[in-house]
């Protein structure tokens, strides 16, 4: 039975992410597209546009996504409006002149909304915008008509996903935090782990550790980001008991953070300047990756850690950085004792 769970079922990460609830939520926010779309005269013309809309800004891992929705919908109107004008000005008959101004103001428009991402629905609106020009009943190409027909449809996916999310939040945003910082502890074991394999082999696996360093980096970094998102949040009623525990947790999370950059520089020291690494070093790295894994974050009962040796003086700069370490992970095991 298990090893047909370990073939079919989700991996520990992804149900940390909420993975079989975000699944639960695509169904149901699919079928109200699918219906909803067909209840309305124009939606049902572009029923493309309206399940779009809502997976594009269905949430996986955030809480509400409501801003992130807005957004899309902001970014995607503007774009519309941009490059329909152009086809407008410059002829129906689409030249790549107007498909690549159009796409160019469309993402300018979108970064000045969001730097940090460009809307894959923006970018869905100034192809359509080119390529799918709707007409009137006299046959004539009509620019307006074609954006009523993509924002109408867009708009309706776009707020069935947000209200989905919305509602969806409700049933687990209260565990969100400690599911978040529960897959940042094992991401962090990974790579301590391959630290220690790396700091106690003769052997160097240089490029493998790397690889999987970087993708511990970009897996916490996402959580960071992910809480900072909680921490923002406005739309859902965290009491001040949770808000103080999205706070503990977000601490926790730059500490490891802190800790993998530490074990990052340990590895690149002892591959590039062939360091010795001393037994008192494994043996700390060792404690520190035994002690993690005791941890569970996803329980609210209290426990009590003891707390690393550190000592004052380092043979070098991996024992200083194993030393930096210890400091840091009993920040880690002090916070955590304060999670209510």
């Amino acid at each position: 039975m298990s090893n047909l769970y370990s073939v079919f079922g989700l991996k520990k990460e992804a149900i940390l992410l909420d993975s079989r609830l975000y699944i639960i939520k695509a169904m149901c926010a699919i079928s109200a597209g699918f219906i909803l779309g067909h209840a309305f005269s124009i939606t049902r013309m572009d029923m493309i546009s309206v399940m779009l809309g809502v997976m594009y800004n269905l949430e996986a891992i955030n809480v509400s996504g409501v801003k992130g929705g807005i957004n899309q919908m902001l970014a995607s109107t503007l774009g519309a409006m941009t490059t329909g004008l152009l086809v407008y000005l410059m002829g129906y008959d689409v030249t790549v002149f107007t498909v690549a101004i159009g796409m160019g103001l469309t993402l300018y428009i979108a970064l000045k909304i969001d730097y940090r991402m460009v809307s894959p629905v923006a970018i869905f609106t100034s192809i359509y915008m080119t390529q799918f020009i709707q007409r009137d009943l006299a046959g004539n190409p009509s620019v307006i008509l074609t954006f009523q027909l993509r924002i109408a449809a867009l708009g309706l996916g776009v707020l069935i996903a947000i209200t989905f999310n919305y509602l969806f939040s409700f049933l687990y945003y209260r565990q969100i935090g400690r599911r978040r910082l529960e897959f940042a502890k094992i991401q962090s074991l990974i790579g301590l782990e391959k630290t220690l394999e790396e700091l106690s082999s003769s052997i160097s696996n240089h490029n493998t550790n790397n690889s999987i360093l970087a993708l511990v980096f970009s897996d916490i970094e996402m959580v960071k980001s992910n809480v900072e998102t909680m921490m923002k949040e406005t739309w859902l009623p965290f009491n001040l008991k949770e808000k103080k525990n999205l706070h503990i947790i977000y601490e926790i999370i730059k500490s490891l953070k802190i800790i993998m950059h530490l074990a990052y520089d340990s590895n690149y020291i002892h591959i590039e300047n062939n360091v010795d690494v001393s037994d008192m070093d494994v043996k700390t790295l060792q404690g520190i990756i035994d002690v993690l894994r005791s941890i569970d974050f996803t329980h609210r009962k209290k426990t009590t850690f003891t707390m690393l040796n550190v000592w004052d003086s380092s043979d070098n700069r991996i024992s200083d950085n194993i030393r930096l370490m210890s400091i840091e992970f009993n920040k880690v095991l002090s916070l955590t004792q304060t999670i209510q």
